[in-house]
């Protein structure tokens, strides 16, 4: 059985939830507002063009949206947050492929309204495709600003194009420069986030680990004095016990270090079986630990300092190194401090060792 972790210190600096799932969560929620937005749009488009508005070509292009985007909201709920990425990129390539089509080959009408439709969509989805693959960030944006660009300046040369303006060659590198910018600011941007969270992780884990003792993963000395200024901060109602096991040094001098580090776990473990969840359990020093428990009366906090301390005699009869503990047991009352409260537990520990040891002493 491993060291039990203490809940109460662990719990204070538990990591925040990684960044970048946090970010592929967001995309993933931009992305299907999105698509139900332009599944909307174009069953408005297929609707009128049943009534006889817009162009052939626009209720084809609409009518197939529709189809594509409809499936997609229909097994929403069962896609991965892969899957959701690789279907904005999908969308990307559809809305690149119209580009070319209005550019290319679209009569003009119809060229301008697919250009005004992709370049209104592209900033979205390259936020959304940043966040869900925020490591090839800046290839995405370079490769779409330099295909769009590139179909651009071919379309430049359009004569049909020339009288809405869109037969200027500066439209090319424009695209490209401020697209693969835009994607390469992404990245930037989140990469920024992720080297804050990742600082603020190892601050955490700094400060976890500069409260918590190595050997046994319970609190330590550190821990317990920030525990303390908890308990000061209002009227509580606690017990504080002090365990200390019985002849410990007799164990390291005749068994050696090692097995005497054994003994402190196997009593970890032993005390932790019988503890609550919320209770504090933490290396006091040495073989000596400290416990507090919450909102507990004095004959319920005598009750599990007795357990504990027969728990240990009946946990380690049989192992190679029996041990037996001595417990303080002192209670809270107003006007004392925990340090108080700790200084009579102490007292009633050295009184639970001086009349034999393995034995419970109650503080008055």
């Amino acid at each position: 059985m491993n060291p039990p972790s203490n809940k109460t210190i662990t719990s204070q600096f538990k990591p925040p939830s990684s960044a970048r799932t946090v970010d592929q969560d967001s995309a993933s929620r931009m992305l299907l507002a999105i698509i139900a937005t332009a599944c909307f749009l174009a069953a408005s488009v297929v609707v009128s063009g049943f009534i006889g508005f817009g162009t052939n070509i626009s209720f084809q292009f609409a009518l197939g949206w529709l189809i594509f985007l409809s499936a997609v909201l229909l097994t929403w709920p069962y896609l991965s947050l892969n899957t959701r990425g690789v279907v904005a990129l999908l969308i990307l390539a559809s809305l690149i492929a119209r580009w070319g089509y209005s550019w290319l080959i679209a009569p003009p009408r119809e060229a301008v309204i697919g250009i005004l439709v992709v370049l209104l969509y592209i900033p979205i989805l390259l936020v959304i495709t940043t966040l869900m693959f925020s490591a090839k960030a800046a290839f995405i944006g370079i490769l779409i600003g330099l295909v769009m660009g590139t179909i651009s300046f071919l379309g430049t040369t359009r004569e049909v194009l020339a009288p809405l303006h869109l037969n200027d060659w500066r439209i090319a590198p424009l695209i490209l420069c401020v697209y693969a910018l835009f994607a390469w600011l992404l990245k930037r941007w989140v990469n920024e986030r992720y080297a804050l969270e990742l600082s603020e992780q190892r601050e955490q884990q700094l400060t976890l680990e500069s409260n918590t003792d190595q050997l046994t993963g319970l609190a330590n000395r550190r821990a317990c004095e920030q525990r303390f200024q908890q308990l000061n901060a209002g009227p509580r109602t606690y017990a504080i016990i002090m365990l200390d096991i019985d002849h410990f040094k007799q164990v390291n001098d005749t068994h050696g270090h090692n097995e005497g580090d054994r003994v402190l776990r196997r009593v970890v473990n032993l005390l932790a079986g019988k503890l609550r969840p919320n209770d504090f359990i933490a290396r006091w020093g040495g073989e000596e630990f400290l416990i507090i428990l919450e909102s507990i009366s004095s004959a319920n906090a005598k009750a599990v300092s007795d357990l504990l301390c027969q728990s240990i005699e009946d946990g380690t009869v049989n192992d190679i190194i029996p041990v037996t503990v001595s417990l303080g047991l002192a209670l809270s009352a107003s006007g004392r401090t925990a340090m108080d409260t700790l200084k009579s537990a102490d007292d009633a520990l050295y009184a639970a060792k001086t009349a034999g040891r393995n034995r419970v002493s109650l503080a008055f």
